[in-house]
């Protein structure tokens, strides 16, 4: 315990200057910016859009997400010692940036996730503080803590990705059915291409078996006309000739 608190007076020491300093590089790009990337980490170009374009989803639907990648201690500037303490950064880094947004402040690590949501107060005096609180719940980091951290510094943008989704769909959000519904569909045309050639063979069928079946009546019927013609005809030239 005793140990546990002077660490915590020795982190808390150390951000006091750091904060004043703006050594912080995250806190500069966030201030614009929607996410900060690792330095010297080339990230795929395919993860990096669609974490982008998640968070513009989730923010058209009330859920403004910002986001810090730090795969290393260099990402922070002076504030290295709080590497792999994602929690502990995100508190800090939403304070920083209070007085220019309180969107929601994902922190992505090596180690995991950490979360904050900055809820400001109004003090007597006219003093506001931007940061009083957070709306951030117990659940939130929970449910973070069960998101696999990146494995590889490539993979930061795509670990981002799925926490943002995660994070939003639990505050309201919706992605839709991603790749479902068009797998539904293609499946319903092909069954139902199957049954319309189905059915046309069918009825190909059917008109072939009609005009076999219609063509043999006349047949029928024209022999039986040319035959009974015939037999008349010759029944009355047996008849003359006797008579004769």
């Amino acid at each position: 315990m005793i140990r546990a608190a002077l660490l915590a007076a020795l982190l808390l020491a150390a951000l006091a200057p750091v904060a004043h300093a703006d050594g912080d590089p995250a806190s500069d790009v966030l201030i614009a910016e929607r996410v900060f990337y690792p330095y010297e980490v080339k990230l795929p170009a395919s993860s990096t859009k669609a974490l982008q374009e998640t968070i513009a989803e989730a923010t058209e639907q009330g859920v403004s997400v910002r986001v810090a990648l730090i795969a290393h201690d260099f990402d922070l500037g002076s504030a290295g010692l709080l590497f792999r303490k994602p929690q502990i950064y995100a508190k800090f880094l939403a304070e920083e940036l209070g007085n220019f947004n309180r969107d929601w402040l994902l922190v992505v690590m090596p180690n995991g996730y950490g979360i904050y949501h900055c809820v400001p107060k109004k003090r007597p005096g006219g003093y506001s503080d931007p940061c009083e609180g957070t709306l951030h719940t117990a659940q939130d980091e929970k449910l973070l803590a069960s998101l696999a951290p990146p494995k590889r510094s490539e993979d930061y943008a795509a670990a981002a990705d799925v926490a943002v989704r995660a994070l939003a769909e639990r505050h309201g959000a919706s992605f839709g059915p991603g790749l479902l519904l068009p797998l539904a569909g293609a499946a319903v045309l092909l069954v139902l291409g199957a049954a319309g050639v189905l059915a046309l063979r069918r009825r190909s069928a059917a008109s072939v078996g009609v005009q076999g079946a219609g063509g043999g009546d006349d047949a029928s019927l024209v022999g039986g006309v040319d035959r009974d013609h015939e037999a008349a005809g010759a029944e009355q030239t047996d008849r003359a000739l006797h008579q004769e």
